[in-house]
């Protein structure tokens, strides 16, 4: 509400509004009047009730007169109560005076400084002369002009405000008479919505009460029919239901039903043309529209004036969907009706053929569409346009576009009427921007296919584009006079089958043919060689010699261009010999006309293979470039890393590109693309061993060639272990014997390329000078690297390496690893074990008094991360070896050794220890009766007992047992006594003297010091048993603590105890362990100090074994 400025003492609101009545809830006045109905209307008796402008209880005029007065006088001698005094918004007008006053004071005082800031420069002495008129202009200078055009602003705007001030005042006169303005529309506003109130009210009353509206219930309708069964007042027509019909019966109303609609067809409905196909049976008539549907129909009265109606229907081609039953149907139903009763069987026929056609259009659409999104992306634009399907084939090709429409023709021919013509689906077909016939195109509307249509179409128009240019080729004179072949084949529906075939020479032959999908035009030859040919003809050169150049350049340029098209489909890429600005043509004989290089990309990146071409013959060479420092493997040779190559060897490996027999094919191609890589890398393995300089081989590189049958060579290569170079021994471990055990020759073969690996098959055969029967049958079988011979002596070794790279190294090390695995083989016997599986990786055997513990030694070997440092001329001058044997040993679940695995591999690597396998072989048949002992005490079949014991292993054979609940630790060392091993317990800690445990002191004297048992006796302070009796001198130690654990067991203890329960039961399954020898290491043995300390954190673990 807008504010109001009143006048000081002025009483707003007059005499005649009194208190207003204030509702306590929000501090406004109340809008309730307090009426005194009594008072205000007098007398009920003698008063009269005026509602809406009527009269209630009316009497005569003259009493009329008489009570208005009555009421005005007992009206005017009542107080009437206030309106709600409306103050909010309203503020005094001297408040907006004093306001006004202290901002004019403010302003002037800016305006007063503002004036003081400004200087005045001082006036000349000539602009002090007076004027004319005798008056002084007085300062004109600008800034004294600023101050005064200043302070004039100053007064006009504040001579506006209280302008307006003026203008308030006048109008705060009568501020009381718009207050009371203000409160009567506040007043009626109030009780306008107390109105529209009342009426919402009422309305969603009316319309809640609708719900609870309930008819009352028919009682005397329910009663006569549950009575009598029928209701009286329901009119009865007299029809009798109709008695059931028999199958004889049946039969005659179908066959009269039948004869109706025969008559019926015959003479008095106009059946039109396509619906003369028909036949009449079961009660139907069923019209057949080939490749569109069948329909059944039939009669509802024998009138022959009434209507046909719907029966069914199917559809007769395909793909296409049967109508469902349901409401699909029953529209289907009620739509053919209608078309049946308004126009005949004409309107249904046209209803269902335009539905056919429409249908046809969207099914070759949704073809188009899976085309166009699956093989044919990207080459297709397929458009519906209202029921016209346009598809544009090889959108791609640059020039006139092409396209094929599939609409709905009118079937009407210019200038004829016949009225039998009805639409049908229409073919148009622009073929480079020009409309063409298209009554050749294969187009089956019964079995719609769309790719069909499409394959039709690409068909004619790559026939079309052939068929052009054999007209144009065959009007040339070579191919007009018969002296080079020209063939076309054309086809109408497969593109395919489509193709030209065009003789260049006699044994060159290019084909052209047209990719259906992109239209790009594809040619299997260069026809361009020819053009070269004929521009370089010199005048100084007789005709003979001419004749002779031009054909020795052809013969090689067709010969060397007829491999590079060929060997690119392999993967071969060519390479330009200008970018490794090497001189090649120093390289090969004088008479090469034509040569070219080739590099795959599974070969090492230092290798290429020449094809040269000269009037002699064909030859294959391989050419060794300088290895680059870089070792990235990239599928594209990169020139740019050879610029600074130098060219290290050629050699020529065959003398004709084929073999003299073989047919020129693909095969043939396949065969030396495959034979290339044998031979590639089998001279690079040749090249290493010449450069090596210590072994010897057989045949020299300038015999290995590809024989006439395209097979590979082999290589015969001297091994001797005093002839390896130093940088290839690798030392044995100390223990194992190294003597000779291979026959001197190994020979290396080349067996393909691996599908999987991508990497050249080598495999080197050799002989063994000892019987390999005892272990032929081990072979792993999942190790395929080595394998033995059944019978015999002989041995295989699978060496995989790019072509290019040298296995020399490889195989070295596998024949040294071979020695040390036969070395391991023969020491694993002596110690009565039984090998299961021998690989150059592993060798896993038995052991044990029933030989069903299972260990794998793993033997692995370190290699230079770097090619480079195999480079045969570093080699050389290197005296120190670049391998590392290191033998590793592994058990599994449940092998009791796998709890001591690391400690065994300490002692199976230690340099310093002599005969390391006959020691490892004691350590395990010492230690196993020891380990499945523990394994005994350790078991936790229920996993719910506290931890009662810890082992501790110091080496493989020491060994501390503590029981942390009675403060009891004992050493378990292995030693010699009397000539044999022995075990030896001894107590390190006990409880001390007065405490809780000198009962189980008493007992362990009594029961184990001074006793003996099954394999062991007491020593008085310790006990002595044998290797095989241990584990009974360990149950009867665990005996002892058995019966006194748990009660005994401090509050740490049990803590500890039930924090390592679930370690417990891990390690009984097997998972723990595993954990715990993955970070074992073997160390010195602590002082009784340090013992005691890392046993207390031992302890806080609560680990069950621990190697310290």
């Amino acid at each position: 509400m807008p504010g109001v400025v009143v006048m000081d003492n002025t009483k707003i609101g007059g005499a005649g509004q009194g208190s207003a009545i204030h509702d306590s809830r929000n501090g406004m006045p109340s809008l309730t009047p307090n009426i005194n109905r009594t008072s205000a209307f007098g007398d009920s008796h003698a008063g009269r009730v005026h509602i809406n402008g009527m009269t209630k209880n009316a009497v005569d005029p003259s009493q009329a007169e008489d009570a208005s007065t009555v009421n005005v006088i007992s009206t005017k001698s009542m107080e009437l109560p206030g309106l709600p005094h409306i103050t909010q918004g309203f503020f005094p007008f001297s408040k907006l005076i004093s306001r006004s006053v202290q901002q004019s004071w403010n302003d002037l005082s800016d305006l007063i400084t503002e004036m003081a800031d400004i200087k005045v420069s001082p006036q000349e002495q000539n602009s002090l002369q007076l004027p004319a008129s005798g008056k002084s202009f007085g300062n004109q200078s600008p800034e004294n002009i600023r101050k005064k055009a200043r302070i004039l602003d100053f007064a006009h705007a504040k001579r506006a405000e209280f302008i307006k001030l003026l203008v308030l005042s006048q109008w705060s006169r009568q501020a009381a008479d718009v207050s009371k303005l203000i409160d009567l529309q506040n007043f009626i506003r109030t009780r306008h919505q107390a109105y529209m109130g009342a009426l919402q009210g009422i309305g969603d009353m009316k319309r809640d009460l609708v719900q609870a509206q309930v008819a009352n219930p028919d009682l005397t309708t329910a009663l006569e029919v549950l009575s009598k069964g029928k209701v009286s007042s329901m009119s009865d027509l007299g029809y009798k239901p109709p008695r059931s019909l028999t199958g004889k019966d049946t039969l005659k109303r179908l066959q009269k039903i039948n004869r109706i609609i025969s008559v019926r067809l015959a003479l008095y409905d106009s059946v039109p043309r396509a619906f003369h196909s028909y036949s009449i049976h079961d009660g139907r008539v069923t019209f057949v529209v080939p490749n569109e549907f069948e329909l059944d129909l039939s009669i509802g009265q024998e009138d022959e004036s009434s209507q046909l109606y719907f029966v069914d229907i199917r559809f007769l081609f395909n793909p296409s969907s049967p109508i469902l039953k349901g409401r699909i149907f029953n529209e289907f139903d009620v739509k053919i009706n209608d078309a049946l009763r308004n126009d005949g069987l004409s309107g249904c026929f046209d209803l269902l053929h335009s539905l056919v056609l429409t249908n046809k259009i969207n099914i070759l659409f949704k073809q188009a569409m899976e085309l166009a999104r699956g093989l044919w992306y990207d080459v297709l634009r397929v458009e519906l346009l209202h029921r016209t399907l346009v598809v544009h084939y090889w959108t791609q090709k640059a020039g006139a576009k092409s396209w094929l429409e599939i609409g709905i023709k009118s079937g009407r021919i210019c200038g004829e009427n016949d009225s039998y013509s009805h639409p049908n689906l229409g073919l148009r077909w622009i073929r480079d921007g020009q409309e063409v016939d298209s009554e050749e195109i294969e187009f089956n509307t019964e079995s719609l296919s769309m790719e069909c249509i499409l394959r039709s179409v690409i068909a004619l128009h790559i026939s079309h584009i052939l068929s052009s240019a054999y007209c144009i080729i065959s009007e040339s004179l070579l191919y007009s006079a018969g002296r080079l072949s020209l063939q076309a084949q054309l086809a109408r529906t497969e593109p395919g089958d489509c193709g030209l075939t065009i003789q260049l020479t006699e044994s060159r032959h290019l084909s052209v043919s047209i990719e259906p999908m992109s239209g790009a035009s594809i040619i299997s030859a260069t026809p361009s060689a020819q053009e070269r040919l004929d521009n370089d003809r010199s005048s100084d050169k007789s005709s003979a010699e001419h004749i002779v150049a031009r054909v020795a350049r052809l013969r090689c340029m067709a010969a060397i261009d007829e491999i590079e098209s060929n060997v690119k489909m392999l993967g071969f890429e060519t390479v330009n010999p200008r970018s490794l600005k090497i001189d090649f043509r120093r390289m090969f004989p004088s008479n090469v006309l034509r040569f070219s290089f080739f590099w795959h990309h599974l070969w090492e990146r230092n290798w290429i293979v020449a094809a040269t071409s000269s009037m002699d013959g064909d030859n294959w060479w391989v050419v060794q470039l300088q290895k680059t420092t870089t070792t990235e493997s990239h599928s594209v040779f990169d020139a740019s890393t050879h610029i600074s190559s130098t060219l290290r060897s050629a050699q020529a490996i065959s003398g004709s590109f084929f073999h003299v027999s073989q047919n020129i094919g693909y095969p043939s191609f396949a065969d030396l693309g495959h034979y290339l890589s044998g031979i590639l890398a089998v001279h690079t393995n040749a090249r290493y061993l010449a450069d090596l300089q210590s072994v010897d081989f057989y045949p020299p590189l300038q015999r290995l060639v590809i024989e006439p049958n395209l097979q590979v060579p082999e290589i015969f290569m001297r091994y001797e272990a005093a002839n390896i170079p130093e940088a290839f021994r690798i030392a044995l471990p100390s223990g194992l014997k190294s003597r000779v055990r291979t026959k001197g020759t190994i020979r290396l073969a080349f067996h393909g390329i691996d599908p999987c690996k991508k990497v050249a098959t080598i495999v080197a055969y050799g002989n063994l000078l000892i019987p390999i029967k005892a272990f032929s049958a081990l072979n792993s079988t999942w190790d395929h690297s080595l394998v033995f011979q059944k019978r015999g002596t002989g041995f295989a070794i699978r060496l995989l390496a790019p072509p290019g790279r040298p296995v020399i190294p490889k195989l070295i090390e596998n024949l040294q690893r071979l020695d040390c695995v036969l070395s391991i083989f023969e020491c694993l016997q002596r110690k009565k074990m039984e090998p299961r599986s021998l690989s150059l990786s592993h060798v896993t055997f038995a052991y044990g008094p029933e030989k069903d513990l299972l260990a794998t030694l793993n033997i692995e070997t370190s290699m230079p991360p770097s090619s480079m440092e195999l480079d045969p001329i570093f080699l050389a001058s290197r005296t120190k070896s670049l391998f590392h044997l290191r033998l590793g040993l592994s058990f599994e679940f449940p092998n009791p050794h796998r709890r001591i695995q690391k400690s065994i591999e300490s002692t199976l690597n230690h340099s310093t220890t002599d005969a390391v396998l006959d020691t490892v072989a004691e350590l395990l048949l010492l230690t196993l009766p020891l380990m499945r002992a523990l394994d005994q005490i350790l078991m936790n079949p229920s996993n719910k007992q506290p931890l009662r014991v810890q082992v501790t292993v110091r080496n493989a054979k020491t060994f501390q047992i503590h029981y942390p609940g009675q403060s009891f630790r004992f050493q378990l060392v292995a030693t010699h006594h009397l000539g044999h091993m022995v075990w030896i317990l001894k107590e390190l800690s006990s409880p001390k003297e007065g405490s809780s445990q000198d009962q189980l002191k008493l007992k362990l004297r009594e029961r184990l010091y001074n006793s003996k048992g099954d394999g062991w006796r007491g020593l008085g302070n310790g006990v002595v048993a044998e290797t095989g009796k241990v584990g009974n001198l360990l149950t009867e130690l665990d005996k002892c603590f058995e019966a006194s654990s748990a009660p005994d067991l401090t509050p740490e203890v049990k803590a500890n105890g039930s924090k390592s329960f679930s370690q417990q039961s891990t390690a009984e399954n097997g998972n723990l362990d595993g954990t715990l020898s993955e970070s074992a290491t073997l160390i010195p043995a602590p002082n009784a100090t340090s013992t005691r300390h890392k046993t207390g954190d031992t302890t806080q673990n609560a680990d069950i074994i621990m190697i310290d």
